[in-house]
């Protein structure tokens, strides 16, 4: 019995001692980043920050901030001694969980500047159709008292059909706005706000961190409109467009 006792003691103070020079190995490495114990051969940990990097969260990074994050982590998985790896490795995370954090205030910030532009476009609809009738008006008064004018009339008819693209366009925006609900449309967002938010996204993150959410906001605003107008330019049919005030003129 005591020689069995004496053999369990012996096998655990082994195995412990043999845990010790693991950890001082200088093949082994040994870190901590938020939470998560990087431990074991160089090889090991780089194919934990591997398994991180291509997971679900991180997928579609632009290719700009990806092929950042790609030299990093190259920088990172080639250090052969412990404390250089520990520091780029570090280095790597950060940038990549810094990323993380920079998809939450460009999804939040975009979120909120199409909210606020569903409010703005119902606002502003009566206000485009209002300046189309009146450009209308104005051509058709003056081709029925003064039909020899055609220099102001070329000029008021090309102002008509100005404010018939503005209203027409408009009308095409307010659709596709009023068709998006919740924050899933910048989470899980169609077509058109995917390509937006792919074409933003590296500006954007050269933004992050140096202008307020806010600049952002108003940046992503101004931009997002113009983008949604050259889509609409594109698709309006003017000659199907139908007057939803109309009855307020007469």
């Amino acid at each position: 019995m005591k020689s069995f006792l004496f053999f369990v003691i012996l096998l655990i103070g082994c195995s412990a001692y043999s845990q010790e020079i693991d950890d001082i190995s200088p093949n082994r490495y040994r870190f901590k980043y938020k939470s998560i114990l990087y431990k074991g051969s160089r090889l090991q940990i780089t194919a934990q920050l591997r398994t991180i990097k291509n997971s679900p969260k991180f997928s579609g990074i632009p290719e700009e901030i990806q092929v950042g994050l790609n030299e990093l982590f190259i920088d990172a998985k080639k250090q052969a001694f412990p404390r250089v790896y520990k520091k780029k490795a570090i280095l790597f995370l950060d940038a990549l969980y810094n990323y993380e954090k920079f998809v939450i205030m460009y999804n939040g910030a975009l979120y909120e500047v199409v909210e606020k532009l569903k409010r703005d476009m119902k606002r502003i609809d009566f206000k485009l159709e209002r300046q189309y009738i009146k450009a209308k008006t104005a051509v058709d008064r003056i081709k029925k008292e003064d039909s020899t004018n055609t220099k102001e009339i070329q000029y008021l008819s090309e102002e008509r059909q100005k404010s018939l693209v503005r209203l027409a366009s408009h009308r095409w925006m307010k659709n596709k706005f009023d068709g998006y609900k919740g924050i899933n449309i910048v989470e899980n967002p169609d077509d058109l706000i995917t390509e937006f938010k792919k074409a933003e996204a590296a500006y954007i993150f050269s933004l992050y961190g140096k202008k307020t959410v806010d600049e952002i906001k108003n940046y992503l605003e101004n931009e997002i409109i113009d983008f949604y107008y050259n889509k609409a330019i594109l698709e309006i049919d003017t000659e199907k467009l139908d007057l939803q005030y109309i009855n307020k003129y007469n």
